[in-house]
């Protein structure tokens, strides 16, 4: 239960074997690729002995597969929301598998082939749609002059001429007043609120005047070109439409045939995401003609499973592998941090990382503070329903294959259950009823002792975070720091416990001194060991007085505790408050509006109780437990690995 042992991997073979040797890696999912071109002290030989190789250009490669999997994306996005709803899409369920397996059963050629076929149906059908689109907008167009009657091309006077147009329904009144005032023919075709399709007949020898007033106007001309009238040209529209409309939903029928493949589209996008992964860390090893060369850092006692692996798979004739000790500048600036815990531990593993993980040589919280939690969120939640109801919905949860996320949210969930139906036993509260038995603790009547309660559960934290202070300097020598730090706040505090207990509950002066005396040597020492350590006696013993300062710290971090007490006893009261509000309605409403409303309003409560618990249980172990011993600052071990967007991928041993 700490940060994982790390070793340095050195990995040579020879160059034909480089990608066989990345998929391996790839599919262990145990090493980190280190990057051999950082400049680093302990990359310095490759500059010395390598100084010709430079990082590999892979923009290609990248850029292929890039394309190919925009291509998947949108392929499927095509099949989904233009396939006929008749056709059921089979989307791969989630499952585990191996890396080596899936790459096996990847065909690039036939997944080439399918994408072919969809785009041409893609092009089929956007054909039919622009089609379609442009014999709309003329339909639109030629409802307003299906009123025409004669056809402009066969329109031959020798005197007389004639010009179609649109005017603006506001100006039309001026724009036909003037018309009238000049004695020229027109006739409306057809009008709406916001323009007026118009024929307008002169004489040939008034066409100077007539430009000038249409111009004026801004009057838009009409051209019309066909061979039959408006109204026969729109029944020619409307068959092709039908005809276009028929042909439409036999694309989509063959569109949404193509959901059955589905599955193997994102099978291939599984795939290429991993080759992808493969080529982003090619500029990072070194390769050439005859020599492949990479180091990577792994968990040390996974190497021998790793040299078994490759091994079998390449033959331990074709490579050389060894690991080292990191050095100290590696363990300062680039040795990553894998925590290793147990099981039951290992989901709260992500309140670490959401805070920051550990150093490489630093202690990892998540065992220490993993009790508290469980302790802290049961108590704020505290209800055996609503935490029967978490039991029941996250085991559900992973009887299924989820993403990792989400499995290790699910099992988050599932160990807070326990301490929330335990705590709910405490109160006796389910769903905010009464369970029949006496509470051991009542919400309404023991509310000081669930006070102190929570206070306590305080002070033992507070205590062992001190303790994991003193232990942190001890492991780093420096002893002294260990009293400042750890050992002498402890000192108060058992000193102030004792000097209480023998004061306020035994009545015992002894004790009372003992306690008194306790904490006084202990405060003491906060001022005088940074004298000691100082070569400023001056400066350390202000900076001795400002530490004991900080004692005002943890009466605030003291008093953060009661928020166990608060939420809890919230939590419950309003449970209860919405089943007296369902339990003063009458019977026929109780039993059908009462029950949406009881799943309605214990819905919202169990969401705020989850949600507030959540978040104030990890507040308590950031603030006022990490502050006392915790750094962070770690970087995260990111091995070589797949995507897993849709299959979780088992390690290959």
């Amino acid at each position: 239960m700490a940060v994982s042992k790390m070793s340095k991997l050195t990995l040579i073979a020879q160059e034909g074997y480089s990608e066989q040797i990345l998929s391996a890696i790839q599919g262990f999912q145990g090493v980190e690729i280190r990057d051999l071109f950082q400049q680093t002290v302990s990359n310095d030989w490759v500059e010395k002995y390598f100084k010709e190789i430079a990082p590999l250009p892979s923009q290609d490669e990248l850029s292929k597969i890039d394309h190919q999997l925009e291509q998947i994306t949108h392929a499927i996005q095509f099949v989904e929301h233009h396939g006929s709803s008749r056709e059921k899409g089979l989307h791969l369920k989630r499952r585990q598998a191996s890396l080596k397996l899936l790459e096996e059963n990847f065909d690039e050629s036939a997944l080439l082939s399918e994408l072919t076929s969809i785009q041409t149906l893609e092009q089929q059908f956007t054909e039919n749609n622009e089609k379609q689109r442009t014999l709309h907008e003329r339909e639109a167009l030629l409802q307003k002059w299906q009123a025409l009657d004669f056809l402009p091309r066969d329109f031959s006077l020798h005197s007389v001429n004639y010009f179609l147009g649109t005017a603006d329904a506001s100006a039309w009144e001026t724009f036909e007043q003037q018309l009238k005032e000049k004695q020229l023919h027109y006739e409306i075709v057809y009008s709406d609120e916001y323009t007026v399709n118009f024929v307008l007949v002169y004489l040939k020898a008034e066409r100077t005047e007539v430009q000038e007033l249409l111009h004026q106007f801004s009057i838009v001309a009409f051209t019309y070109k066909e061979t039959h009238l408006p109204k026969a040209e729109l029944t020619t529209i409307q068959k092709a439409l039908l005809e276009l409309v028929a042909d439409q939903k036999r694309l989509a029928r063959l569109i949404g045939q193509k959901k059955i493949i589905i599955e193997n589209l994102e099978t291939a996008e599984e795939v290429l995401l991993a080759h992808k992964n493969r080529w982003l860390i090619h500029d990072r090893f070194i390769k050439d003609d005859r020599v492949f060369l990479l180091q990577g850092w792994l968990e040390t006692e996974s190497f021998k499973n790793f040299e078994a692996f490759m091994a079998e798979l390449i033959g331990k004739e074709n490579l050389y592998l060894e690991i080292e000790e990191p050095t100290n500048v590696e363990i300062t600036e680039e040795i990553p941090t894998k925590l290793k815990n147990h099981a039951l531990v290992k989901p709260f593993e992500m309140l670490t990382e959401m805070y920051s993980l550990p150093k490489y040589h630093e202690v990892d919280p998540t065992p220490w503070f993993m009790p508290f939690y469980l302790v802290f969120f049961g108590m704020m939640v505290a209800d055996a329903g609503y935490g029967a109801l978490m039991l029941v919905a996250t085991t559900i949860a992973l009887r299924t294959i989820l993403p990792r996320g989400m499995e290790r949210f699910a099992r988050f969930f599932q160990i807070l259950a326990v301490p929330t139906i335990m705590w709910g036993l405490i109160y006796n509260s389910f769903f905010g009823y009464s369970l029949g038995y006496p509470p051991i603790l009542s919400t309404s009547e023991d509310v000081i002792s669930i006070l102190i309660l929570s206070i306590v559960f305080g002070v033992i934290q507070i205590f062992i975070g001190l303790g994991l202070a003193a232990k942190e300097n001890i492991k780093a020598k420096n002893y002294l720091g260990a009293v400042s730090d750890g050992f002498a706040w402890q000192g108060i505090m058992i000193g102030a416990i004792i000097g209480g207990l023998g004061k306020m509950l035994l009545n015992n002066q002894s004790l009372f001194l003992v306690g008194v005396g306790l904490a006084v040597f202990s405060a003491v020492m906060i001022i005088i060991t940074p004298m000691i350590q100082s070569k400023s006696k001056i400066k350390g013993l202000a900076k001795g007085a400002y530490s004991l300062y900080g004692i005002t710290g943890y009466i605030g971090d003291l008093v953060s505790y009661t928020r166990l007490m608060a939420l809890g006893i919230s939590g419950g009261s309003i449970a209860a408050a919405f089943n007296m509000l369902v339990g003063y309605m009458p019977p026929i409403a109780r039993f059908s509006v009462g029950i949406v409303l009881m799943l309605a309003l214990h819905g919202l409560n169990i969401f705020l109780s989850l949600l507030s618990a959540y978040v104030h249980g990890a507040r308590l172990q950031y603030v006022e437990f990490f502050g006392k011993f915790y750094e962070g600052g770690g970087r995260a071990f990111r091995p070589l690995k797949t995507e897993e967007k849709y299959v979780n991928i088992e390690q290959e041993k």
